[in-house]
């Protein structure tokens, strides 16, 4: 029998601290075995022969005519001792080669008949052997085990086995400084006692049972290097492991004047198997140089995110570099320190302490999202307004009164008190007065472009006002998908049996804002979304706009989901973080920082045909405004865009979509009547407008049909483009226009802001024209590619202009009662 020959070797140190001054252990590594049995040293590179060896071995042999796979049993041989016998090894007994159509495993270990190390029984599959350290050093064998690669049953030949230790030694040397005296004890605290070695994988598993060994040494020295502390008959066997974090080294020494306890921790160090550890005491340390490098994330903005930091810290001399473990502190102020890290510091990967490296390693660091302040007349007025509903009783929005009974139903809300709120689960505005307003969703008229029946996120027709009642149609969870103030809404969830969404408006964060809020099939389908709107502006005052074909309107005197300018703080934050390794230290600080926003006036835009806002372009940043997701974080991105399929499918997908803007120029591509239910005629005939279900205006309100901006223009219903001259306008162009609501420049003013739109060819979604435009959808259709809308500049007006259907624009409401 022989061993395989290689031979490794490395060293590091830990500090042992003690009253004596600082005791160093430094830890070698080497390939070699030795065993307690007796005082000769057992290498790999070394054969074991008959001076070293132990007397017995046992085998066991495997026979099988299919596949090794582990469930073969020891059927040839089960644990058979093996003894020499002049050049060779012998089983008491005769075995023969069972012939070539069998194929054949061996494995052997030794020592046999020890209870330390016990061999799986005769039913088990490939063996296994049990191993638990005894207690005493002179009880702990070197366990070698064999194993042979498959070979024929018809062999005929004599079998070679090549061992293996499959144990850890641990010894104690001198160092090159101690001081004399006697090492009284060295101990090996909390180290793991037993496990299981499986001899085909050559691995061990079932490590642990934490266990102390103490050797009483009374051992003498002079202080010369090398010097052993442990004979090889005191040599520990172990089994290999990565050591526990509270294991440790213990070494009681007498420097002839008084009795000391030194220890060190083994945390993230290992004893690797077949390797001897060798483990040396000096007074003194080599000398190290210590290195910590740091590096910082980046400054953060108010939209939070994470940023990677780096740590490298370690020591090295002149033969070795050994990580050195560091800590991390947290200040406000860079004076008190401590190791509970900010709340806003959501994520600090690394931890409070780390083993050090020689190699940077990277941490993530995540900051959250920062929470704007408004400063604004209007957000005063409404934290100064009565709450309205309770915990116990919300306040129904379908009804004017908030009473359960159910009014009037839309896909738009209006807010202008905090309070607890909920809307019952209907499509849009499919009950009007307390009835089934069937007219919002079915126009009993054949024709290739017209849309009969409207129809729900599935592609089903819609038979009756509420969502629960149609096939597929269960609701299972709500969401709020997006808000442009930052914990306008809060609490959102599904109520009254899930046939309703309710929702809390605190009054510590009312302000004005635009909320859209999702409802969920059992799939995680969006079915259905409704848009909240907190204002202060009482809605229900509108103003009489005369057209040029002599009929009136009552038109909301602000766009739909208007939101007044004001000042918005977002706060910096800042903290502190001290990295320490050993005398290193490194601070740097995590920074968000702050922003003052001037908002101008903004409202959200809405695609030819649909009823759900998108995100809100502002005049003052020329940009998108501030929004929040449903976890609080804060982006002012577009909304995503999607080419969508046309005809039923591009409603379908933009029900279940709704903050997706779709990119299709001509959006459905077929529908005339996705507004105005029953189409109307055409988009400058004095008809008015069926609402729809897919209508986003609030309750007793409807989009104008596009003949109702007609007096805006002094010259006439025309679809050309006209100069300043012929603006129906008081006043000079400031972000908008304040158009006269009479005839010939008569009576009140309205004021259109220069919203802009999302209308962009070159990037879809993007804020196109802000302070420059007004865009404003009408129900009419042009054509079934083109929507109409009202259009002014600074110096062109156009009454109405045919537009790509998937340009996103304003709305203005007027009221739903003519």
């Amino acid at each position: 029998m022989n061993t395989r020959s290689t031979t490794e070797s490395a060293d590091t140190s830990v500090a042992l601290k003690t009253n004596l001054g600082n005791i160093y252990l430094h830890t070698v590594y080497t390939d070699s075995i030795c065993t307690s049995g007796n005082e000769k040293c057992v290498t790999r590179s070394n054969p074991i022969n008959e001076d070293n060896m132990y007397d017995t071995f046992g085998v066991s042999a495997y026979a099988y005519t299919d596949t090794w796979d582990e469930t073969q049993r020891p059927n040839y041989m089960y644990n058979v001792p093996v003894r020499k016998s002049g050049n060779l090894w012998m089983s008491s007994s005769t075995y023969y080669w069972p012939g070539k159509a069998y194929k054949m495993r061996f494995f052997a270990y030794a020592p046999m008949s020890e209870n330390a190390y016990r061999l799986s029984d005769q039913t088990s599959g490939a063996p296994t052997i049990t191993c638990t350290v005894p207690q005493e050093v002179g009880d702990q064998k070197d366990l070698i085990v064999a194993a042979s690669p498959e070979v024929s049953g018809g062999s005929n030949t004599v079998m070679s086995l090549t061992f293996h230790h499959a144990l850890t030694a641990i010894k104690f040397v001198c160092g090159n400084d101690i001081k004399q005296g006697t090492v009284k004890s060295v101990t090996l605290k909390n180290v793991f006692s037993s496990g299981v070695y499986n001899m085909q994988d050559a691995e061990w598993s079932g490590i642990e049972n934490p266990a102390t060994f103490t050797q009483e040494l009374n051992k003498s020295v002079s202080g010369t290097e090398n010097e052993g502390i442990t004979t090889p008959a005191q040599t520990f066997m172990m089994i290999p492991q990565a050591l526990p974090e509270n294991a440790e080294i213990e070494v009681v020494f007498n420097d002839g004047t008084s009795e000391h306890t030194l220890t060190a921790s083994l945390a993230h160090t290992s004893w690797p198997m077949g390797k001897t550890v060798t483990y040396k005491i000096s007074t003194t340390s080599i000398n190290w140089e210590y290195t910590l490098t740091v590096i910082p994330p980046t400054t953060y903005n108010i939209q939070g995110g994470s940023s990677n930091y780096s740590i490298t810290s370690y020591k090295k001399n002149s033969k070795v570099e050994q990580p050195v473990s560091w800590t991390a502190e947290f200040s406000a102020d860079g004076k008190n320190w401590s190791t509970t890290k900010p709340d806003w510091l959501t994520t600090f990967s690394s931890g409070t302490s780390g083993a050090g490296s020689v190699n940077a390693v990277s941490y993530t660091a995540t900051v959250a999202s920062q929470q704007g302040v408004s400063r604004s007349a209007h957000t005063e007025a409404l934290r100064q307004r009565t709450a309205k509903g309770t915990q116990s009783m919300p306040y129904n929005l379908a009804n004017s009164s908030g009473a359960e009974t159910i009014q009037n139903t839309a896909n738009c809300y209006v807010i202008n008190s905090p309070g607890e709120y909920y809307f019952p689960l209907v499509y849009g505005n499919a009950i009007k007065n307390g009835n089934d307003n069937k007219s919002a969703y079915f126009y009993d008229y054949d024709d290739i472009y017209i849309l009969k029946n409207f129809i729900n996120h599935l592609g089903n027709p819609i038979r009756s006002p509420r969502i629960y009642e149609h096939t597929g149609c269960q609701p299972q969870s709500c969401k709020l998908l997006w808000q442009d103030a930052p914990g306008l809404l809060s609490n959102v969830s599904l109520y009254d049996n899930r046939h309703a969404i309710r929702f809390t408006v605190n009054a510590a964060s009312i302000q004005q804002g635009n909320a859209l809020i999702a409802v969920y099939d059992a799939n995680g389908k969006i079915m259905w979304s409704w848009h909240i709107w907190v204002t202060d502006t009482d809605v229900s005052q509108t103003k009489r706009v005369m057209s040029s074909y002599g009929m009136d309107s009552q038109m909301m005197t602000v766009n739909l989901g208007w939101c007044d300018g004001e000042h918005v703080s977002f706060a910096s934050r800042e903290c502190q973080v001290r990295i320490t390794a050993n005398e290193k230290v490194s601070t740097f600080t995590i920074t968000q920082e702050g922003l003052e926003l001037d908002y101008n006036g903004n409202n959200p835009y809405y695609q030819w045909g649909r009823k759900d806002p998108f995100y809100p372009g502002d005049i003052g940043t020329l940009a998108t405004k501030y929004w929040y997701d449903d976890s609080g974080q804060v982006s002012n991105n577009n909304p995503a865009t999607y080419l969508a399929d046309e005809g039923n499918a591009c409603i379908t997908w933009g029900i279940m979509n709704p903050q997706t803007l779709n990119k299709n120029t001509a959006m459905d591509n077929k529908y005339l009547n996705l507004w105005d239910a029953d189409n109307n005629t055409a988009y400058l005939d004095d008809e008015t407008p069926t609402k729809s279900i897919y209508d986003p205006c609030p309750a007793g309100f409807k989009l104008p049909r596009g003949w109702e901006f007609t007096g805006f223009s002094i010259t006439g219903p025309t679809q050309e483009e006209k100069d300043i001259k012929d603006m129906n306008v008081a006043g000079s162009f400031t972000y908008g226009w304040n158009f006269y609501c009479g005839l010939n420049k008569t009576g009140e003013t309205i004021f259109f802001p220069a919203t802009g739109s999302r209308y962009n060819t070159d990037s879809p979604g993007k804020p196109n024209r802000i302070g420059k435009d007004i865009q404003v959808y009408g129900a009419a259709p042009s054509g079934y590619a083109n929507g109409y809308s009202f259009r002014a500049t600074e110096i062109s007006i156009w009454i109405s202009r045919p537009v790509d259907r998937y340009g996103a624009f304003s709305i203005r409401p007027i009221r739903d009662d003519q």
